[in-house]
């Protein structure tokens, strides 16, 4: 399970890095530049210590009130839940 979760949290961090892309080009983008920025630095540091008990995400409960045109917002909350799951042995 942890190498999917590995995945899915490298697919969304890039999604995250190509929005913050966007917003720098003037192009429309979800969320703000700073969320997501704030975002990126979570997703960095889920991938690095992937143990739920050590770190939480925070992102969620900032997010969860965006309008969600293209999905990125469903995909971070559902990355965060896989996240939370892990059982660390």
């Amino acid at each position: 399970m942890t190498s999917s979760l590995e995945l899915s949290l490298s697919s969304a961090l890039k999604k995250v890095i190509d929005a913050i892309g966007r917003h720098e080009r003037n192009e429309a983008a979800p969320l703000s530049i700073q969320l997501l920025v704030q975002v990126k630095k979570e997703l960095e540091e889920m991938i690095k210590v992937m143990n739920p008990n050590i770190y939480m995400p925070g992102y969620p409960r900032f997010i969860l009130d965006w309008p969600d045109a293209d999905g990125l917002i469903e995909e971070l909350i559902n990355v965060s839940y896989q996240y939370e799951k892990i059982r660390k042995k």
